[in-house]
């Protein structure tokens, strides 16, 4: 599907077929309603008025459903410039990305009787409830997106999808630095890492929402 994609525009071509099968079925309702007024209503003034209105209905169908279908066509190219950061990731310390600064933050409590490894959980707890909060933000304002024009443009989807990546990827690289660390204890590593790469990306959520 990703191959094929690239070569043809597979959302139109959904919301072509949506909207046209939407103004289908008005043509089809209000052509079967102004037959039945042709036979039910005697000719006259009320016989005119109620075709025209029909005729007016029917019109503003034809024009709803083409400004909602420009409007999706107007969105969709604007959403894919939206520009993404990755997050940064730079050594198996994790210098750069807010590892090392928690673990000094932690260690330098330990001389106020604060134990390290307890202030690191609760430094994981915080990030990750603020990452929570920011994701819930991002999948409420995609799934608004995904509502323009009446037509599922998969933005919550693939928001969905890429926060599922990050939390693998945020896992297992944490794994990784506390394995890899040459020094500190692997389990201070593993909680500092894992609240800095929260706090980044729940920042990178709150950025783009802020847009």
């Amino acid at each position: 599907m990703g191959e094929l994609q690239e070569w043809v525009h597979l959302d139109a071509i959904q919301a072509l077929v949506h909207h046209a099968t939407a103004v289908i079925a008005a043509i089809f309702i209000f052509g079967i309603t102004a037959r039945l007024i042709t036979y039910l209503i005697p000719n006259g003034y009320a016989k005119r008025i109620v075709i025209i209105v029909d005729d007016v209905i029917l019109l503003a169908v034809f024009i709803l459903a083409g400004w909602r279908l420009l409007e999706y066509m107007w969105v969709r190219p604007h959403l894919a410039e939206t520009p993404y950061e990755e997050v940064s990731v730079t050594s198996p310390a994790g210098e750069g990305d807010g590892t090392e600064a928690l673990l000094a933050e932690c260690g330098a409590g330990a001389a106020a009787g604060d134990e390290p490894d307890r202030c690191l959980e609760k430094k994981n707890r915080q990030a990750q409830r603020a990452l929570a909060q920011a994701a819930a933000r991002m999948t409420e304002d995609m799934r608004a997106l995904d509502k323009v024009g009446n037509v599922k443009i998969g933005a919550a989807r693939n928001f969905d999808a890429a926060q599922q990546a990050f939390m693998h990827y945020r896992e297992t690289e944490c794994r990784w630095r506390s394995t890899s660390a040459r020094t500190g204890a692997p389990a201070d590593i593993y909680q500092a890492c894992m609240a800095s790469l929260a706090r980044g990306r729940a920042a990178q959520i709150e950025e783009i929402l802020g847009k």
